[in-house]
């Protein structure tokens, strides 16, 4: 498989293989990887230090960059994938993910990270399955052994949650998920997100009919039709609240936004 780049950086979500993490970076090519482990695994953490060993003659050592991250979580496993994605595509990096070397959530995640922000995803098809991964008689062995072929898997381009619309979930996020609709302006005012919502030359700060204009095309109305905000209350007293659905996905992509 050609992939070529500015600097080839492999995410890789660990579970209990060798040659599927060890075999497509020497193929490939990497000058930098992550590797993504949950440290509950006790058995995991012998897989990590043969992997070290292993990807330490093919990189310098500071190119290798161990990161922890519960496996079972799919919301931190996404948040951690679209984070380090839209880092290294940021800095001019391809970026790959290694979607055979976890368990079947990481590759999941690791699916809808390259799909929203540009990454390669691959599929290292084993050669030999073995029954049990072995970690007895000095030898680390694998879930599997060998690398038929590695996959290259297409991709289908899909939208990531609009970076404007993850901070204004923040604001909400920072004031314990619930705030009125003329603070909520103040504050997205106060952080950039909208101009000239305020009135100037009042003894006492107001926001403006063209404010409350603007907020409510820009994010209320957004967020609304997205179901991550709910208006409750009514005329310019009213309050806006976060949904759950909102929760998550501000909890999911505030560190790949870019404020």
């Amino acid at each position: 498989m050609e992939l070529t780049g500015q600097k080839k950086v492999h995410i890789v979500p660990m579970g209990f293989e060798i040659d599927r993490i060890e075999i497509p970076l020497k193929n490939v090519g990497a000058d930098r990887v992550y590797l993504v482990i949950d440290e509950n695994e006790e058995k995991g953490l012998l897989y990590l230090k043969e992997l070290r060993r292993r990807i330490r003659k093919l990189i310098p050592e500071k190119e290798l960059k161990v990161l922890n991250c519960p496996m079972w979580d799919f919301r931190q496993s996404m948040s951690l994938l679209c984070e380090l994605v839209r880092k290294e595509k940021l800095a001019g990096n391809f970026v790959y993910i290694n979607l055979s070397s976890g368990n079947k959530l990481s590759a999941i995640a690791g699916t809808l990270a390259s799909l929203m922000y540009g990454a390669v995803p691959y599929y290292a098809q084993a050669e030999k399955y073995n029954i049990e991964p072995d970690t007895e008689g000095g030898e680390i062995r694998g879930m599997t052994s060998g690398v038929r072929k590695i996959l290259k898997i297409p991709l289908y381009t899909i939208e990531p949650p609009a970076d404007e619309l993850v901070n204004a979930l923040a604001i909400l996020s920072k004031n314990g998920g619930r705030i009125t609709q003329k603070d909520y302006i103040f504050q997205l005012e106060e952080k950039g997100f909208i101009s000239d919502a305020i009135a100037k030359h009042s003894r006492k700060k107001e926001v403006t009919k063209k404010g409350y204009a603007k907020a409510k095309r820009q994010y209320f109305e957004r967020l609304e039709d997205k179901e991550w905000i709910v208006k409750k209350g009514k005329g310019r007293s009213s309050y806006i609240e976060i949904t759950e659905e909102g929760k998550n996905t501000f909890e999911t992509f505030i560190k790949a936004a870019t404020v």
